[in-house]
């Protein structure tokens, strides 16, 4: 649903948020869900039977979780905005107070927040073939932009998510929360290009900016530079902040290696998909052909090369973590400092069971780019995969509200509020990132639906889910009989299904040539088998690695065994877990250790006893 106003307060039901000017009070998602449906009937009395109903399935011992929620509604606004916005109608219900309803109009004297969104640009070429101009135009003016340190850039995925046909600039604002857009075009008729780009205001749509630039396909960079440079200043003078110096774009001089990075880049993003990464590699090789000078290219595709064996299925995937590091090596000798290149680097550190020397780097990373959301997220994540979730919080929190519309990131907060025992707001985060496409997300609702004794309504839910999973995930469950163990073992918990689960996972581990994904991973968790989950990471790493050690730090019963394993502390020094926490601080489910005489060097698995003989 579309944010709203009730009264000067904003409501954001996305994010379970009510900010009114400066402040912000986060919601529990069933409380948000109260407040919803009255406000989608304001002004009329809303029975109690009719919310118990729609939000607890008519659940009798639910009514006191009624009163409770519209007691924190009450306390939320008085919190804000000192206004009761909420009427009890004795022995009936309750009333929301008619207030303004939404986000539009030029009546609004609101204050914009400082924030913008960089949508896609419109591809107006004859035959219409350059989106991936147009798109990459508008991508690497919202990468200059998150430069600004008193603006708050959307991130990508979000900008790009919106439907910018059906939507007003207003209602754009409130699903991004953001008090301006920049919206553009672009039009490519052999080598000339016209580029036009408009800053608007999103409380009333007003026009603030607008300008055009014509010239030929070499210049541009020169125009992404001065686009962003006009709305930087533009953006200044309006907010009332001090003007910024923004970066100059750096890519390569020849438009045809330009082309391809962005359609290779573009297939990276994507993720899904069995040739989808593949065939974004294959334009990032033709653009680094063309160029091999160009930085961001190698960089892109020292990711793509990192991250395939977790989307596509190949039997070369040992070989891609090497090709990663090839093109990683190139674009740091390049630019030490693309950030790019330097998240590659710490992900391939986490790959290697450098946990430790992984979190340094994308420390550097976040000062160098500190608005970026991808260097945000790395070092977020960083920080859950050594326990210190409450560390971690406040990055994922500005994530989220950075770029509400991304799947990943919710699974990835959803983890963090598991952590944290908030698990009511963890499903919600799981719920959110399915619907926003991110296919995994399905296995943390179904987890959390079986975790409060719901393992049948778990399954149901993955059944009837199953097309929203990722190809990769739905070519592991294809056959219903698989599905019929995988279901029973992970959710049902059922002795026989696990017995046979713990063999395929154990088979597909000692088996050199087998694929590793984190699922592969998080099966060993599930069904309890705490030895091989540990030896699954240590042996068998896969590009998600954070994730998974992120895990064990969960006050679930699974997670909990693991860190009770008489192995379990050579596992976390192996990881280099000791020597991250002395530096940032012990998990609070850890007691901090004294140290141990060092290892001898060479040191293999068996001699430190974390597997079997």
């Amino acid at each position: 649903m579309d944010s709203f106003l009730i009264g000067q307060c904003l409501v954001t039901p996305a994010r379970n948020v009510i900010a009114c000017e400066d402040k912000r009070i986060s919601l529990e998602p069933k409380v948000m869900a109260v407040l919803v449906s009255l406000h989608e009937r304001q002004g009329e009395v809303v029975e109690r039977i009719t919310l118990l109903d729609e939000i607890w399935n008519d659940d009798e011992a639910a009514d006191d979780s009624l009163t409770r929620a519209i007691s924190l509604l009450r306390k939320a606004f008085s919190g804000l905005d000192d206004i009761s916005y909420i009427e009890t109608i004795p022995k009936r219900g309750y009333r929301l107070i008619p207030t303004q309803t939404e986000v539009s109009g030029p009546q609004q004297e609101t204050t914009p927040p400082r924030a913008i969104a960089v949508l896609p640009f419109l591809d107006l070429s004859p035959h219409n073939n350059q989106g991936y101009f147009a798109d990459g135009m508008a991508e690497e003016i919202l990468n200059a932009l998150t430069h600004m340190p008193d603006i708050s850039v959307v991130g990508r995925t979000s900008s790009f998510a919106v439907d910018t046909e059906h939507k007003t600039a207003q209602k754009i604002g409130a699903a991004l929360n953001v008090g301006y857009i920049l919206e553009g075009s672009l039009r490519k008729s052999d080598s000339r290009v016209r580029v036009t780009a408009r800053l608007s205001q999103t409380t009333d749509g007003r026009q603030l900016w607008s300008e055009t630039y014509d010239g030929e396909i070499g210049d541009i960079f020169h125009f992404q530079d001065r686009i962003a440079r006009s709305i930087s200043t533009e953006l200044a003078a309006i907010v009332g902040v001090a003007g910024t110096t923004l970066p100059t774009a750096k890519f390569t001089s020849d438009p045809d290696a330009y082309a391809l990075f962005l359609q290779g880049r573009d297939l990276v993003h994507k993720l899904n998909g069995q040739t989808t990464i593949p065939s974004g590699i294959s334009l990032l090789e033709q653009a680094i052909a063309i160029d091999p000078e160009f930085t961001d290219a190698y960089a892109w595709l020292a990711l793509a090369h990192f991250i395939l064996p977790e989307f596509s299925r190949t039997p070369t995937w040992q070989r891609h973590y090497n090709l990663s590091d090839e093109a990683l090596d190139q674009a740091l000798k390049l630019d030490p400092n693309c950030s790019m290149a330097l998240l590659v680097k710490a992900l391939r550190l986490a790959h290697c069971g450098e946990l430790d020397k992984s979190l340094t780097v994308y420390e550097q990373a976040v000062s160098l780019d500190p608005n970026n959301v991808e260097t945000m997220a790395g070092y977020g994540l960083g920080l859950m995969s050594i326990g210190l979730h409450e560390q971690a919080r406040p990055y994922w929190e500005r994530i989220i509200e950075k770029d509400p519309l991304c799947g990943i990131w919710h699974t990835t907060y959803g983890g963090l509020l598991l952590a944290a025992g908030e698990f009511e707001e963890a499903e919600a985060a799981f719920r959110r990132s399915f619907e926003l496409g991110f296919g995994a997300a399905a296995f943390g609702v179904s987890h959390r639906l079986a975790e409060r004794g719901e393992a049948d309504v778990a399954i149901k839910f993955m059944e009837a889910n199953f097309d929203g999973l990722a190809p990769i995930e739905q070519a592991e469950l294809r056959s219903p009989v698989v599905r019929w163990i995988v279901y029973r073992a992970y959710l049902k918990k059922a002795p026989l299904a696990k017995m046979m689960m713990r063999t395929v996972l154990k088979t597909r581990l000692n088996n050199p040539k087998a694929q590793p994904t984190a699922a592969s991973v998080i099966g060993f968790l599930f069904i309890g088998d705490t030895e091989s989950y540990m030896r699954n990471i240590l042996e068998k790493p896969n590009p998600y690695i954070g994730y998974t050690v992120a895990r064990i730090w969960e006050p679930t019963v699974e997670s909990e065994a693991i860190r009770a394993q008489p192995k379990f502390r050579a596992f976390a020094e192996h990881l280099g877990l000791p020597r991250a926490w002395s530096k940032y601080g012990w998990p609070a489910c850890v007691a901090p250790w004294e140290a141990e005489p060092a290892q001898p060097a060479g040191l293999t698995l068996k001699q430190h006893n974390l597997i079997e003989a």
